[in-house]
């Protein structure tokens, strides 16, 4: 067989197997790692967004309006939810709603937003319990989280 009629046919199987990936992806946008500022953009554009910590995260601080489904009930209470309307993810740094993410995709959901550096870049207000609490001025987003190891020698 000629060089070329081998390059051409491999072209075509190229294009024709890229076209049925394309295809067969969710109608919605997928899955997007989003900026805080991106976030902040889809909260106000009301976005539903899920926080995906434990409750007494939760309760510390989360983003205004966010519905707390800590990881182990995200599977029996995201089963009620309308697979199209978009949902933004997020947890403290992104580890666990990177799981929640890859679980809410495999179930149909078409578009996820996932604030993949977690609450602890987070710029916006925050809300404590019911108060709203302004991001104070000489706090810098996006820190990295600080571990403190306690040990007795007693």
């Amino acid at each position: 067989m000629d060089l070329r009629k081998v390059l051409i046919w491999g072209g075509v199987a190229f294009v024709v197997i890229i076209g049925a990936v394309l295809l067969m992806r969710p109608a919605g946008g997928g899955v997007q790692d989003v900026s805080p500022a991106r976030a902040n953009e889809l909260v106000a554009e009301g976005v539903r967004v899920i926080d995906v910590r434990t409750p007494g995260e939760y309760e510390l601080s989360h983003i205004p309006g966010a519905e707390n489904v800590p990881m182990d009930s995200l599977g029996s209470v995201a089963s009620e939810w309308d697979r199209s309307e978009p949902l933004l993810i997020y947890c403290t740094t992104g580890a666990r709603s990177a799981q929640a993410v890859t679980y809410l995709e495999a179930q149909g959901f078409e578009t996820i937003y996932h604030l993949a550096a977690g609450i602890i870049a987070w710029d916006g207000d925050l809300e404590r319990g019911s108060e709203i609490v302004p991001m104070p001025a000489d706090v810098t987003p996006g820190a990295a989280p600080v571990m403190y190891e306690f040990s007795t020698d007693w």
